[in-house]
């Protein structure tokens, strides 16, 4: 039998390397698992849609080419009382900066896609910043206003071109209704596409210079209307802050149970939450004494707030507990008399609950060829049938 010793020197030396090894191997694991939970994380996302109660949609078109029609358009929209969101390139401006001010005065929004219409997916973001930035220096000069949204050129995007353009005062904007109109589909086809998808809170999204939208656009205004829905400018649809993005693309209001602007918690449910402090915005201090008498009356209280209340914040009120509904109350009334009330009383009629003036200065087309990458990864119910499609390399782009 063979007995081996060792050094203590040896033993040390042997000890080291065993615990080089296992520091090694934690390591390793330590950089795996960032890696995982990194790329678990849920992608970004533009908007889509709006969850809203009180049926208002935007109306947009994407102006990157012609101008053949601009005076008929705006005559159109002047007759639904329409107001509608322009999206347009540096290069529009450049050649149509009189349509760039028609828009502007008619009272219409005017916005980024981008300055040459480049494809930005994958783009060096040197490159995309100041195209992007060139296009809103040009938009500030017809207009005097600077944009607040972006509609990049083909529905492209990715986390990179989402995160550059938010950094600099953007929001991403996509589309949940889908005209395809540069496919030349007649008028009746176009109006089926967005009837059919059009609810509360959606983002119609249409071009400029093709006579098949100017054929559609009155009669389909006209039935939009009839249905209830309220046309509006995109930057007045949209939260600026107080929100999150679900994996279909809607924006949701969400503030923060812990930071809301009164510092107030009336609930622990999130949606009701939000309902009392936009119901502190919206409401006089008075209109809050009175509606505070309606406790046990729901009906009521979603009669005086459902114009600003989403679908998803009156549920939650018509769950509450009547115990609930009154220590809420309570809270309402001692936050609207410290705090303050009614800070968007007198604009309910033209601002949304998001509370960001009309005035564009407080601040992005789908194309098919993009397919799934215009979407959220789950969100293909703002598709159309045919979106898929792709788009001829001809003259009509988005």
């Amino acid at each position: 039998m063979v007995v081996y010793t060792m050094t203590k020197k040896q033993i040390l030396r042997i000890a080291s390397v065993v615990l080089f090894a296992i520091v090694a191997v934690l390591l390793v694991i330590f950089a795996v698992t960032n890696a995982v939970t990194a790329g678990a994380e849920e992608p970004k996302a533009p908007i889509y849609c709006v969850e809203r109660g009180d049926n208002k949609i935007a109306l947009t078109f994407d102006c990157a080419w012609g101008n053949s029609n601009t005076d008929a358009l705006l005559e159109i929209l002047k007759n639904a009382n329409a107001k509608a969101t322009f999206f347009v390139t540096g290069e529009f401006c450049d050649k149509y900066p009189d349509d760039v001010r028609k828009f502007a005065e008619a009272g219409h929004s005017v916005q980024n896609h981008s300055d040459l219409h480049p494809h930005v997916k994958g783009m060096n973001i040197n490159d995309l910043i100041a195209d992007t930035r060139e296009c809103s220096r040009k938009i500030k000069m017809l207009t005097g206003k600077d944009p607040v949204l972006y509609r990049s050129p083909y529905g492209e995007y990715d986390d990179v071109v989402l995160t550059t353009v938010e950094g600099m005062g953007l929001k991403p904007i996509q589309w949940s209704a889908d005209s395809i109109d540069w496919e030349d589909p007649d008028a009746a086809t176009i109006k089926k596409r967005i009837l059919s998808k059009t609810e509360s809170g959606s983002i119609l999204l249409f071009h400029n210079d093709l006579p098949n939208t100017e054929e559609a656009l009155p009669s389909l205004l006209t039935e939009l209307l009839q249905k209830g829905f309220e046309f509006v400018k995109t930057e007045d649809l949209i939260y600026f802050d107080s929100y999150r993005i679900d994996n279909t693309g809607k924006q949701i209001y969400e503030p923060n149970l812990t930071a809301s602007a009164s510092g107030i918690t009336y609930t622990d449910d999130s949606y009701a939450n939000s309902a009392f402090e936009k119901i502190r915005l919206h409401l006089t201090l008075e209109e809050i004494y009175t509606l505070s008498t309606y406790t046990t009356d729901k009906v009521r209280v979603i009669e005086k707030t459902r114009t600003f209340l989403s679908d998803a914040e009156i549920a939650a009120i018509q769950l509450m507990s009547y115990e609930e509904l009154y220590e809420a109350y309570g809270s309402l009334v001692y936050a609207a008399e410290t705090y303050g009330a009614g800070e968007l009383a007198d604009s309910t009629e033209e601002t949304p609950e998001n509370g960001t003036e009309n005035d564009a200065e407080n601040g992005s087309e789908n194309n098919p060829e993009n397919g799934a990458e215009n979407n959220p990864e789950n969100g293909a119910e703002n598709d159309v049938e045919d979106d898929n499609e792709e788009e001829p390399s001809g003259e009509i782009a988005k």
